[in-house]
């Protein structure tokens, strides 16, 4: 059996509801010197069987009796590849039938790059879910996330916060396999990309909406729990821990700005780290807030400029950065984004 030229990334966990048209978005790609390995992550439901209906040679499906995430399963699917390129495709996403052959041509173009992603837009799968303001929430983020659009914006924004959607890149298959996924069930996406950038690879866009992201009620982000959020700030203070430590390395002191949910919740995770947060920042004070057993003063900005400044406050994240920059604190001495 000759090598394919490009392998596209599935993992399955109960997808029985979508993965057919995800498939079908696949097997009508333009370019067709392509294999998609499949990992199926313990389904419980019909997965499995929709995707043997299919006869495609090209469809290579591993399935798996326990449920290990996706990260497990990403990795596992990667030591089955056996392109020179990969290209990431989500269960219930729909690809254009261009992506794969826009995508690769890219990247053969600029051999410079590791990665390429592209644009991509939501929909949502029924009335209720196009009403919902979480919908209305992920327009806005892909309209953000999209304005990351050239190798400098990338680079720059990329170690402040997730700014490329996991289901929209293609790369070389050696540039992932060195940095590899976590074995976790969540951030397992941007563990792979802050990985990759560490090990000095270069990431462009192609600045057309090739990716059409599935909102539903049955999405990944619709069941994120406290614990499960927990769970990803856990595992993203690991791997940005070494900047934290050398933002304030002398004292483990620092305040975090923004009081909201992330900011309290990183308050919690902070602490368990072992460094001492003195307050929340907001433009203006306001009155103390309860974190658990803790009352935490909200300190106006200017009387904050002397502190070591993290910002938990996702909405204003940019705003705040320009803010800090334009009030002459330098990014990373003085302060730093955590997501």
């Amino acid at each position: 059996m000759s090598i394919p030229m490009l392998s596209a990334l599935m993992t399955t966990y109960n997808s029985a509801p979508y993965v057919q048209a995800t498939i079908e978005s696949v097997l009508a790609q333009s370019f067709t010197d392509f294999e998609l390995v499949i990992v199926d992550d313990g389904s419980s439901d019909e997965t499995v069987d929709v995707i043997r209906s299919y006869q495609d040679p090209r469809i290579r499906l591993y399935c798996r009796a326990e449920n290990k995430g996706v990260g497990y399963s990403l990795q596992e699917a990667l030591q089955h590849v056996r392109s020179p390129y990969v290209i990431k495709v989500d269960s219930d996403d729909i690809s254009h039938p261009e992506r794969f052959a826009k995508q690769l041509l890219y990247l053969q173009q600029h051999p410079e790059l590791s990665l390429v992603k592209c644009y991509f837009e939501y929909f949502a799968d029924s009335a209720e879910v196009a009403a919902s303001e979480r919908f209305a929430a992920r327009l806005r983020d892909a309209e953000l996330i999209n304005s990351i659009n050239t190798e400098a914006l990338i680079a720059e924004h990329l170690p402040r916060w997730l700014c490329i959607e996991h289901t929209t890149y293609c790369a070389r298959t050696e540039a992932v396999r060195a940095a590899g996924y976590p074995d976790q069930r969540l951030c397992e996406d941007y563990a792979l990309f802050y990985r990759m950038a560490k090990n000095g690879c270069r990431m462009g866009c192609l600045p057309e909406v090739l990716v059409q992201m599935r909102l539903s009620n049955n999405s990944v982000t619709a069941g994120l729990d406290a614990e499960k959020l927990r769970q990803w700030f856990s595992y993203l203070l690991t791997f940005k821990l070494p900047q934290l430590e050398q933002l304030c390395s002398k004292t483990r002191q620092l305040a975090i700005y923004g009081s909201g949910g992330l900011a309290r919740l990183m308050f919690t995770l902070l602490s368990e780290a072992g460094f001492t947060v003195c307050c929340f920042i907001e433009q203006q004070a306001g009155g103390a807030l309860s974190v658990g057993d803790t009352l935490v003063e909200v300190r106006a900005l200017q009387d904050c400029l002397g502190e070591k400044i993290v910002i938990a406050a996702q909405p204003v994240r940019l705003a705040v950065l320009d803010q800090l920059i334009t009030l002459g604190l330098k990014e990373w001495r003085d302060f730093l984004v955590i997501a």
